[in-house]
């Protein structure tokens, strides 16, 4: 047991730890890995593959036997094993600087997947860690403060990369940034190595249970495999959707580096107020109500992306309207996920048995993700069509799919058991998480 001072102090290294592990995270949303990869020369259907479709790819892969692991092997051991190869991928993205495009894929390629791996490391024990640390009665007090606190952090280092790329978008400007990262990483070996573990392996888990075993024990929870088929359905037509918005900034409407990292700085202040509203939404409507509610949004949303050439203020505003309000949906779907993640989890098997949720959510981002990278690649749908007298692209038809395919989903809200759970606010409603 930790007395009150020891308590805070873990509090304190918990926040300061995903901060540090927020500012490379961020890469994905706020639209600078997006410009880095264009600098390189990667196409934009790799865009959608490295940035949508492999890190999904790599932690639906993962996840479980890792969690499987870290309730054996320790939670902690295997997380500073993945903070290790996260500096290890981070400092292949920063080297890709140097090299032509055709070799610049691979090693971004490989970065990506080394660092995954990492994050999968992590990301399958990050709940069970923390859990036992935080008391029920304040659980939601302080993920609350520690979501606001390292998306504040996000916010004002994607401000100050969008300041940098106004000035100049020249290759080392790319990479300093980079290394800014690298560096950050490195010091969160540190202070993720001072988050007490209190829960250790032999302590929650049968030793002799195998794999499968264990597995098979979590899918037998009541409503747990109805409501995490759900998830994997609602992702699949969601997930791919940031990556469709930041190809049609660079692509079609032509913004600057600078613009593209401001849209997605629009992205990340969304996900704040989505943490915001959406603690309140679930305690007083319940999930099912809540993801009524952002189902029918999503595709609101979408279909206002279409409505562009008819709305009367600038593109750049309505560009970041949308960014903001679909990240928005998705925090607040993130909170209403975690609240019925955990009234549904057992006592044993918690790494694993939220890393199923994990991992699914991993599956639809990733075959979302490469629905978008091959449907560019193959030039299945028309590049420019007509409707209502204005003009639309490929991811305009993107869209639309997406849209439609949400609203044919209302009928899988019957899979979210009715139960009722106070928002537990966790860390984390996008990828990576760590």
């Amino acid at each position: 047991m930790l007395t009150d001072q020891q308590r805070n102090k873990a509090f304190n290294i918990i926040i300061v730890t995903q901060c540090l592990g927020m500012l490379s995270s961020s890469f994905f949303q706020n639209g600078f890995f997006l410009n880095y990869f264009t600098e390189l020369g990667i196409s934009s259907s790799s865009i959608a593959f490295l940035i949508a479709g492999l890190p999904s790819l790599v932690g639906a892969l993962l996840m479980l036997p890792f969690a499987y692991l870290a309730d054996r092997k320790g939670k902690m051991r295997l997380a500073l094993i993945g903070q290790v190869l996260v500096v290890g991928g981070l400092a292949l993205t920063f080297a890709a600087g140097w090299f032509g495009p055709g070799a610049a894929w691979a090693v971004i390629a490989g970065s990506i997947i080394v660092g995954s791996i990492g994050g999968s490391l992590q990301g399958a024990s990050w709940f069970a860690l923390l859990s036992p640390i935080i008391p029920k009665e304040i659980r939601g007090r302080f993920f609350g403060r520690l979501r606001v606190t390292f998306q504040t952090v996000t916010i004002v280092f994607s401000l100050l990369i969008a300041k940098a790329l106004g000035m100049s978008h020249a290759m080392a400007v790319f990479q300093a940034i980079v290394g800014i990262a690298v560096v950050a990483q490195a010091i969160r070996y540190f202070t993720y190595s001072r988050i007490p573990e209190l829960e250790k392996e032999h302590d929650e888990v049968k030793p002799r249970q195998s794999f499968w075993q264990s597995l098979v024990s979590v899918f037998q929870i009541s409503g747990y495999g109805q409501f995490n088929g759900y998830i994997l359905l609602i992702t699949l037509f969601t997930s791919g959707v940031p990556i469709v918005f930041g190809l049609m900034q660079k692509d079609v409407f032509g913004f600057s580096p600078a613009q593209i990292t401001l849209m997605g700085t629009f992205f990340l202040a969304g996900s704040v107020a989505g943490n915001v509203i959406g603690g309140p939404l679930v305690d007083r409507l319940g999930t099912r109500i809540v993801f009524l509610l952002a189902h029918v949004s999503y595709a609101v949303v979408l279909l206002g992306m279409l409505a562009r050439h008819w709305v009367p203020w600038p593109l750049t505003i309505h560009a970041g309207l949308c960014a903001f309000f679909f990240s928005l949906l998705q925090g607040t779907k993130g909170i209403a996920t975690t609240s019925e993640m955990l009234g549904l989890i057992p006592a044993s098997n918690r790494s694993l048995s939220t890393s199923v949720c994990m991992t699914l959510f991993s599956l639809g981002a990733a075959a979302s993700g490469m629905f978008v990278s091959r449907s560019i690649a193959w030039g299945i749908l028309s590049p420019k069509w007509q409707m209502l007298g204005r003009e639309f692209t490929a991811y305009d038809s993107l869209l639309l799919a997406f849209a439609f395919m949400i609203l044919l989903l209302l009928a899988t809200i019957g899979l979210v058991p009715k139960i009722i759970k106070k928002a537990q606010l966790f860390p984390g409603s996008g990828y990576p998480r760590i």
